[in-house]
């Protein structure tokens, strides 16, 4: 096979999908899809190498990936683990944090299997059930892998004239000031808000967010608040005050943006985390507003990119069940015939 060829396919695919919209899933897949085949398109050119110094490089590099690959797995599980007993003692109990913790103890416990069943055990059925269960992490860790590349796309800037910057909604503190996340968004949106000037125009803020139970006001009143501090005028400010959920944020808006401007271009801006998912929800409300990115604490950015992502294997979880089904129905034919 001339994965060379394949990878730039994909390369080209993925440049033509994300140019018409960076908010597809597939854009990240693609791109990693792509630069896979480039590898492995390096890796048969250097096998075909008669030099004897790269024979033996290649060998180094083959039992180096055979030990860290294993080695990486259990690191991975053991922060999973630690950062869920974080977590927990700095927030409390959460189904996301446990669950965040059984996947670090059930890739500990494969593991420990397929040590025990290459020493003692050496059962045929045990390394046809963790193959499978490899398979499945291998295709979760892709997904997670095509979610942080479509994040990081998110991260360029927009290079066109925009109407409207829309901020979405996140919790306010106790005196009714905004979060930490929730400034970051402001900020980046300003910081937007100075470019769109320099190029001439003049975009209008949505801030857009309800009044949780919790919350001395609506989560829109503390971000105009925080703009009219910040030197932004409040003619260029308008609340959304209702919206109560990422889905309400993005109609919700919509709609106060195309009463204004039928025919309208408009970013929102939120955290890098959850740009992607936002993206997607946009697209299914058949909007055109693309994502803006900004930062997020190293402390909370694991944790909130593993929720965002099972949130959006959730999103296609039928998609996912298809899929999953028909790889453990292939494998399973395929290993019960070899068995």
């Amino acid at each position: 096979m001339d994965f060379g060829y394949w990878g730039s396919i994909c390369l080209a695919v993925f440049i033509t999908l994300w140019l018409t919209d960076r908010r597809r899933f597939l854009n990240g897949y693609f791109l990693i899809a792509g630069l896979i085949c480039f590898v492995v398109a390096v890796w048969q050119w250097l096998e075909i190498t008669q030099a004897p110094w790269m024979q033996a490089l290649l060998l180094v590099v083959s039992l180096a990936l055979t030990g860290i690959i294993p080695v990486a797995l259990a690191l991975f599980a053991l922060a999973c683990v630690l950062y869920s007993h974080r977590l927990i003692r700095h927030a409390g109990s959460n189904p996301g944090y446990v669950l965040l913790e059984m996947v670090g103890f059930i890739i500990w416990g494969m593991l420990l299997l397929t040590l025990l069943n290459s020493l003692l055990f050496h059962s045929q059925f045990i390394w046809l059930i963790l193959g499978l269960l490899f398979i499945w992490i291998g295709y979760f860790m892709v997904g997670f892998l095509s979610y942080g590349v479509a994040s990081l796309l998110d991260e360029l800037p927009i290079l066109y004239s925009v109407d409207f910057i829309v901020i979405l909604g996140a919790g306010l503190l106790a005196d009714g000031t905004v979060s930490k996340i929730l400034q970051r968004r402001l900020d980046k949106g300003i910081a937007i808000y100075q470019q769109q000037l320099k190029r001439g125009a003049h975009p209008q803020f949505i801030v857009s967010g309800g009044q949780g139970a919790d919350e001395i006001m609506p989560e829109s009143q503390a971000m105009r608040n925080y703009l009219e501090k910040k030197g932004i005028t409040s003619t260029q400010i308008i609340q959304e005050s209702t919206s109560t959920s990422t889905y309400e944020n993005l109609r919700f808006s919509e709609v106060i943006m195309t009463k204004i401007k039928i025919f309208h271009r408009a970013v929102f801006v939120t955290n890098s985390f959850h740009v992607f998912r936002a993206g997607v929800i946009a697209k299914k409300l058949n909007t055109t507003m693309s994502g803006v990115s900004a930062s997020t604490s190293m402390n909370y950015l694991p944790f909130a990119a593993f929720r965002e992502y099972l949130a959006l294997f959730m999103m296609f979880k039928w998609i996912n069940a298809i899929i999953l089904g028909g790889i453990t129905v292939v494998y399973l034919i395929y290993g019960l015939f070899i068995y």
